[in-house]
């Protein structure tokens, strides 16, 4: 029972708890009526029985008369006497009948006959002497007529209370209910708040005992509020402040090399550069994970995705050895409208053209796919990962048995990024509709509305410009004015 209520609200606990209790009670109610009832009813026909007994007990005064005589004055004194529920006998002294009515057997209801009340096989007795001592009267009811008479007068009693129980639970349902509505208003209010909504819960009214609930939820929206704003500035400005001195010291290290004439020494430098280079890296994507930890993508701007994947694909194909292997198939997808913030989404599809052109084979095609499902999907060659790994891979540190430079966070911050999204991220290895490659799908929730209604909100809420002070953190500022080419 109790595993049964563990996954009810409160109001469902109450209203059960409450009609099985008064269930209970009507249990114990009804035994206790149908006891009283039947003594009751018990007590009423004993006192009928003797009513009978007393109405016939004249006959019984003439001790000479024949038996037909107090045959006719019992039938006089009892016209109305019914045969079936009701049945008398007249002994003599000897305990022999005398005088029966027609429902009566032939001999005596009981064996020695003595004063009061007997129970037989069929019959409720009762047995008073004649006052001369002449005879004995014996008033005899059947069982199977009182057992009716016990049984309806219970069901009388006991039957329209079962139309109780219906009706109380509808009252206690409307009684709880109206009671806990505060509850209930305060419990949606809360439900209301996630990432993009720290506001502070309003004024409800509220009992005595539900105020400290809502002054505590208040408190800690603030300080989330607090600490979530404070996390995202530090992600935002961590990285013009950390970017600084390390492109500084490269290019310090870089102008030195290039004033070594010796070889030795030329080399060490260059091992440095390299270190710098990979310290960057590093930097770059602990802070992309910081600001994808610290719930930027929980911004429910509309924005087009379509110019973002173009600036990208763009970028990465003028890196050495990629060109044209890196090809974007839209699919007749004129845009691609998202509700997050565009520059944490940029970092998420950074990350898989990142991981597409470090890992997969140099020799085969990186298809970039923009599906009408709202999906992206990035699929590049290479020998498959090995099943038991794909599990881990969106954790932070982990990598596959591929040798290159990564760090083991893209996919863990693409993972987390799409999460706070509202979607997921697929990954598959062989690529889907091969024997080997390397797969991963960025699955998007569908914008509500129509394709119309998500188009003119577009134009009432333009996405922000991708400034080149806001483009640093997924993509090359130089890159923004150059827009793309060889879209496929």
């Amino acid at each position: 029972m109790i595993s049964r209520m563990m996954g009810r609200s409160m109001v469902s606990r109450l209203i059960w708890l409450l009609v099985s209790a008064l269930a209970c009670l009507w249990l114990l109610g009804s035994v206790a009526a149908a006891i009283l009832t039947r003594f009751e009813v018990n007590e009423r026909l004993d006192n009928a029985l003797q009513e009978v007994a007393q109405r016939l007990m004249p006959i019984t005064d003439d001790s000479a008369a024949e038996p037909t005589t107090l045959r006719d004055r019992a039938e006089r004194m009892v016209p109305a006497l019914d045969p079936r529920a009701l049945a008398y006998q007249i002994l003599d002294a000897a305990g022999q009948v005398v005088v029966r009515s027609p429902n009566a057997p032939e001999v005596p209801f009981t064996g020695a006959p003595h004063s009061g009340f007997q129970d037989s096989t069929h019959y409720r007795i009762y047995t008073a002497p004649s006052p001369n001592g002449a005879y004995w009267l014996e008033v005899a009811e059947p069982e199977v007529h009182r057992s009716e008479a016990i049984g309806r007068a219970i069901e009388l009693a006991v039957f329209p209370l079962v139309g109780f129980l219906p009706l109380s639970w509808m009252v206690i349902r409307w009684v709880v209910r109206r009671s806990l509505r505060s509850l209930i208003e305060l419990q949606q209010e809360i439900g209301k708040r996630d990432g993009t909504n720290l506001a502070r819960i309003p004024d409800l009214t509220l009992p005595a005992e539900l105020l400290p609930i809502h002054a505590a939820v208040n408190r800690l929206l603030d300080r989330l509020q607090r600490a979530l704003a404070n996390e995202r500035q530090f992600a935002a400005n961590s990285a013009h402040e950390l970017r600084t001195p390390i492109a500084a010291a490269l290019a310090q290290m870089q102008v030195l090399s290039t004033q070594l004439h010796d070889a030795a020494q030329t080399e060490r430098a260059g091992l440095i550069i390299r270190q710098i280079k990979g310290i960057g890296e590093l930097t770059e994507k602990l802070l992309q994970l910081s600001r994808a930890g610290a719930g930027l993508a929980l911004n429910r701007e509309p924005v087009d995705l379509m110019p973002v994947l173009r600036v990208l694909v763009d970028e990465f194909r003028r890196q050495d050895g990629v060109g044209d292997r890196l090809q974007l198939y839209s699919h007749g997808t004129s845009e691609f409208i998202v509700r997050s913030d565009i520059d944490v989404v940029g970092i998420a599809i950074r990350n898989l053209l990142e991981n597409a052109v470090r890992y997969g084979a140099v020799n085969d095609v990186i298809r970039v796919v923009a599906t009408a499902d709202h999906s992206i999907q990035v699929a590049s060659g290479g020998p498959p990962v090995r099943p038991d790994l794909m599990g881990v891979l969106t954790q932070p540190f982990q990598r596959g048995t591929t040798v290159g430079q990564g760090r083991g966070l893209g996919l863990a911050i693409v993972n987390s990024i799409m999460q706070q999204v509202g979607g997921s991220l697929r990954l598959s290895s062989p690529a889907k509709g091969r024997s080997e490659g390397f797969e991963a799908v960025l699955l998007f929730p569908r914008p509500e509305g129509s394709r119309t209604a998500r188009a003119a909100e577009t134009s009432e809420r333009t996405p922000r410009p991708l400034a080149a002070e806001r483009f640093a953190a997924f993509g090359s500022p130089e890159l923004v004015a150059q827009g793309s080419s060889g879209v496929r």
